[in-house]
């Protein structure tokens, strides 16, 4: 058991130690306020600095939608310009100006298919035909003074030449001073047909030939100038102008 005077000083250290505690605690309450403020200053300064940089990317991001909306606007301008500088009316009136242009020469080209099919129909039903569609090169009449019996096409070498009409092959031979090659052709009607200057021979005495068969090749045989056709017609054992006797049964020669 201790002493009075070692009891007081222990009272004494106790409360010595007790003020040195509460001081700490003071202390360390004080550090854990500092450090909150510190920590609600660091986070206000993450706020501030995130607000600071979203602004800064919404100004960038507006700054480029306002690029881009210019742009735009640009070029629907340039657009509606380029457009106003095109001739609108001019290009439709060329495009309907082609189309009409197409349309015609279709019906032109129609036309003249149906004209010439009604030609050949017409053709076919003739009794006769032309027995060469070369062009012509002389006539009947007068030449030398010499009578030329017939109608000369300038037929090339080796072209076909035909019978103008059904009959049968009266004569084949050679006429140095004359036709040459030479066929006769004699018709149901009386009419004889002659063909000379051949360069071969393709039918015979005797032979049935009917319109348009080809009876020989064009040659230069006989009294010729070069290769063509001489062909007559005889009416009656008589020489007639073989051009006007085609053009008469509806024939066009040359």
């Amino acid at each position: 058991m201790g002493t009075p005077t070692d009891s007081k000083a222990s009272v004494t250290d106790e409360s010595t130690d007790g003020g040195a505690t509460s001081r700490r605690l003071r202390a360390v309450r004080a550090m854990i306020r500092r450090a909150g403020i510190r920590r609600e200053r660091h986070s206000w300064r993450f706020v501030n600095a995130g607000l600071a940089a979203a602004i800064l990317a919404g100004s960038g991001l507006a700054a480029i939608s306002g690029e881009h909306a210019e742009a735009q606007a640009a070029e629907q301008q340039n657009d509606t310009v380029v457009q106003a500088d095109w001739q609108v009316d001019t290009v439709l009136a060329d495009m309907s100006a082609a189309a009409a242009k197409k349309a015609a020469a279709d019906k032109a080209a129609a036309q003249k298919a149906a004209e010439a099919a009604a030609e050949k129909a017409r053709l076919d039903a003739l009794p006769w035909t032309l027995p060469s569609d070369a062009r012509i090169t002389s006539k009947f009449g007068m030449r030398d003074g010499r009578l030329h019996g017939g109608t000369d096409f300038g037929d090339f070498e080796g072209e076909d030449i035909w019978a103008a009409g059904d009959g049968v092959v009266s004569y084949v031979g050679y006429e140095a001073g004359g036709y040459g090659n030479v066929v006769f052709i004699d018709h149901p009607d009386g009419t004889q047909t002659r063909y000379g200057h051949a360069s071969k021979i393709l039918v015979k005495e005797g032979d049935k030939v009917s319109k348009g068969d080809v009876i020989m090749l064009a040659g230069d045989t006989g009294r010729s100038n070069g290769p063509h056709l001489h062909f007559e017609v005889l009416i009656n054992g008589e020489k007639v102008d073989s051009l006007k006797w085609l053009e008469k049964q509806g024939l066009h020669p040359g």
